[in-house]
């Protein structure tokens, strides 16, 4: 058998006896440092303001712009609508719009051939349309057909957005004319969009829930709901639209972006 110095037998005793009492201690101090530091990185973060999501428009509006859609609404109906920018500053409930010539080009025996007159505006964050209008070419002016206008989507987009919407028309029906309410939410979508101008990622999500109440001709309080989904590109503006009355039932209308010219 062999035996060590007593030095060395004394030294190891020791490291082992050390190692014994000191070991749990660092530990523990090990665990506090590391909690501190959790904690303060915690509050660092807690209180650090997070960086302003990027501001984006996904409706561009410009003098002399124009879109133009396919429409398909009730299978019967297919026709081509363009849209063109032909004033950009009309004043309107306390904001400067611009007045967009929507013209219809059928496509089928049934299809409208016939042109409106809206206008958009931006305020207090969103984009309003105001379907109120008409126009001959040289001026432009308020029917009075209905009141309110609709809040199409956040202008600009800065996160995902809920709101709502009210409208009132006296066009239809002639004895009463209808009452819109309605929910909207807005959020970017990962999915890609195909349509005849080409393919969009990232675009703006809108979907939106209205109830609408009228009383027919014999007096009849009357209602129905429709669930509208619309994309817009960033840049472009509407690219596609989907109208059905609810989960399970056949699409009502169906709307796609052929072709846009649009100012730089």
């Amino acid at each position: 058998m062999t035996y060590l110095p007593r030095r060395y037998y004394h030294f190891s005793h020791c490291a082992l006896r050390t190692r014994a009492v000191y070991s749990p201690i660092m530990g523990r101090v090990f665990i506090a440092i590391a909690s501190a530091v959790l904690t303060v990185w915690g509050l660092i973060t807690l209180f650090t303001p997070r960086p302003t999501p990027k501001a984006t428009e996904f409706f561009p509006l410009a003098l002399h712009n124009s879109w133009t859609h396919l429409v398909t609404f009730s299978g019967d109906y297919i026709y081509y609508m363009t849209e063109t920018v032909i004033q950009d500053d009309l004043p309107l409930l306390d904001s400067t719009s611009y007045v967009v010539v929507e013209q219809y080009e059928p496509l089928t025996a049934a299809s409208p051939d016939a042109q409106s007159t809206v206008a958009y505006f931006r305020k207090d964050g969103f984009l309003h349309r105001y379907p109120w209008l008409d126009s001959d070419g040289t001026k432009v002016w308020d029917t009075k057909l209905g009141e309110g206008a609709e809040q199409i989507l956040p202008s600009p987009y800065r996160g995902a957005a809920t709101w709502q919407v009210g409208l009132q028309t006296n066009a239809w029906p002639a004895n009463g004319g209808q009452t819109m309410t309605a929910s909207a939410h807005a959020w970017i979508d990962p999915v890609e969009v195909r349509v005849p101008a080409g393919v969009f990622h990232n675009c703006l999500r809108v979907e939106t829930v209205s109830a609408n109440q009228y009383v027919d001709d014999r007096n009849n309080a009357k209602g129905y709901r429709m669930h509208h989904t619309e994309w817009y590109a960033e840049g472009v503006g509407l690219v596609r639209a989907i109208s059905h009355e609810g989960e399970g039932t056949p699409i009502k209308s169906l709307t796609e972006l052929v072709w846009s010219n649009l100012q730089k």
